[in-house]
């Protein structure tokens, strides 16, 4: 990818945005062993596609290695997906999101926090930072993106105790 590439060393990937009026194009560079999480979104419709190399897309709970040739993965509002690299070598792909929402600022704020080190390599918040900064980030944002993992209960509760504003502690 480029300069502008916005990059999560957790989840091993790098995102370059290209707005589209209310849409969004984003050009996903993903490592050997990356991957996304599963999960939701209420209302945008993402619009997948494989540009180069091998990725690996759990779509509402079906499962199956795409490449190039085997063109685009719509997943509509609601339905839980994640993906990961399924192969050897970097896999770039690229994802049009209808509408966007503030989806760019969802996955710049994630990656920064990633390379602040507020998450384990396994993506688990670290210490109580790291989840009084996942609680308000699941707050601000979970009426577009919703991470099926910690259970919705979970979730719930996480931001009921630790998503209040004020002193961030160090």
């Amino acid at each position: 990818m480029n300069d502008d590439c916005v990059h999560d060393p957790v989840n091993r990937v790098c995102y370059v945005f290209e707005a589209r009026g209310e849409d969004l194009v984003v050009h996903v560079r993903i490592d050997p062993g990356g991957a996304l999480p599963p999960h939701l979104h209420p209302v945008m419709e993402e619009r997948w596609s494989v540009v180069e190399g091998e990725v690996r897309f759990r779509v509402n709970g079906h499962e199956r290695v795409l490449r190039a040739a085997d063109g685009d993965v719509v997943v509509r509002p609601g339905v839980v997906h994640g993906l990961s690299s399924a192969g050897d070598g970097e896999a770039r792909l690229r994802c049009l999101v209808t509408p966007a929402m503030r989806l760019q600022e969802f996955l710049e704020e994630s990656a920064a926090a990633a390379r602040e080190g507020m998450f384990t390599a396994r993506g688990l918040p670290r210490g109580l930072r790291g989840a009084r900064w996942s609680a308000r980030f699941l707050k601000r944002y979970r009426s577009e993106t919703v991470f099926v993992s910690p259970p919705p209960l979970f979730q719930t509760l996480l931001i009921a105790l630790l998503a209040r504003e004020g002193k961030e502690p160090r």
